[in-house]
């Protein structure tokens, strides 16, 4: 009696959920797997199920979007190779929408030039509840990860970025209390981890969570940046060996960003930053070339070993009220600080 109330339990539970490979798919063939993966979205988006990526390698030529639902593999074994460069990215919106537990990845990439999101490796966009959870993405032309579109309340979470052009983790286009954690980026052809708003945005990015991430590792510009958000939490990361500033709060004239607002850095470890020759940056940067920068706390960091100043502050637009408290600097290649802006408070830090 036992087993066969076992045996019900698993046939009820596999009937929750749809297969790739019910419609078609067959992993490590070499084949374009791609309509077969769509059929199986649009069934499983109709029948409000799961839709399963197993174990193996599953081609696709282009972009593949998903509405409201959940995308989930069965570990990183679950792979799908975008063999389209411009235009491989896998798109999320709506109510909901989740992938989880899978690899992506580009079998060839191109030039990042226009910086389309149809070459991110996963582009989120108007999507609200949505999450990203234990994704290993290697490889894309564009961003790692893009949140736009006005998306919210939403988790990126213990995922693996590496490799990409641009960005590894973007947040931008008015979207609203995201929490990215957990995550381990490297090697990107710009910020591991970025916040952006625009003047011409009706409303900045705002209310987000960015914590216990582990970032650098050969990123070619920064590791954590703000350059036009409020109400930014970064909290217990670790950065480490990017080309420009390990931390980097901005707004920026050339780019048109909006006012950075309210942020608080705190129980960070920042080391060995700024390694680009004639950058400059130190492993802090409190930058403003138009615009303004002010309330920003900065508490309990160790920053070590920078290749220029430790922390910085300076810029020709507004800085205005920036606290230290508590926060450790040893090692750095020339001046523990460099304040040359900003109405600057300093207790019970060490190293200056």
């Amino acid at each position: 009696m036992l087993i066969s109330v076992i045996l019900v339990s698993v046939r009820i539970l596999g009937s929750q959920t749809l297969s790739i490979e019910d419609c078609g798919a067959v992993a490590d063939d070499g084949q374009d797997d791609v309509e077969a993966i769509q059929a199986c979205i649009d069934q499983a988006q109709d029948q409000r199920k799961p839709l399963l990526i197993p174990e193996g390698q599953y081609e696709m030529s282009r972009s593949i979007t998903l509405t409201g639902m959940i995308m989930k593999g069965e570990g990183a074994g679950s792979i799908l190779v975008s063999t389209n460069p411009a235009q491989g990215s896998i798109i999320l919106r709506g109510e909901g929408v989740e992938l989880r537990d899978l690899t992506h990845r580009y079998a060839s990439i191109v030039a990042r030039g226009d910086g389309a999101n149809e070459k991110n490796s996963i582009t989120v966009t108007q999507a609200e509840k949505f999450g990203i959870h234990q994704v290993t993405v290697h490889k894309a032309s564009t961003a790692g990860i893009l949140v736009t579109g006005g998306s919210r309340n939403g988790q990126v979470m213990n995922n693996v970025i590496q490799d990409t052009g641009a960005d590894g983790i973007h947040i931008t286009g008015e979207s609203s209390n995201i929490t990215v954690e957990g995550n381990k980026v490297s090697g990107t052809g710009d910020d591991a981890i970025a916040v952006v708003s625009y003047k011409k945005d009706k409303e900045a990015v705002r209310d987000i969570q960015i914590r216990k991430n582990n970032v650098g590792y050969g990123s070619n510009a920064r590791g954590i940046s703000v350059v036009g958000g409020k109400q930014v939490v970064i909290d217990s990361n670790t950065v480490q060996d990017t080309s420009m500033a390990g931390i980097y709060l901005a707004s920026e004239k050339n780019w048109n960003t909006a006012d950075t607002l309210d942020i608080t850095v705190t129980h960070n470890k920042i080391h060995h930053t700024g390694t680009r020759a004639g950058s400059g940056h130190p492993n802090l940067l409190i930058y403003a070339s138009h615009g303004k920068v002010d309330r920003i706390r900065v508490e309990d960091n160790i920053l070590r070993d920078a290749e220029h100043d430790g922390i910085g502050i300076w810029g020709e637009g507004e800085i205005g009220e920036i606290q230290f408290s508590r926060n450790q600097v040893e090692g750095s290649r020339l001046s523990p600080t460099k304040f040359m802006k900003g109405t600057v408070s300093s207790d019970h830090n060490l190293g200056f």
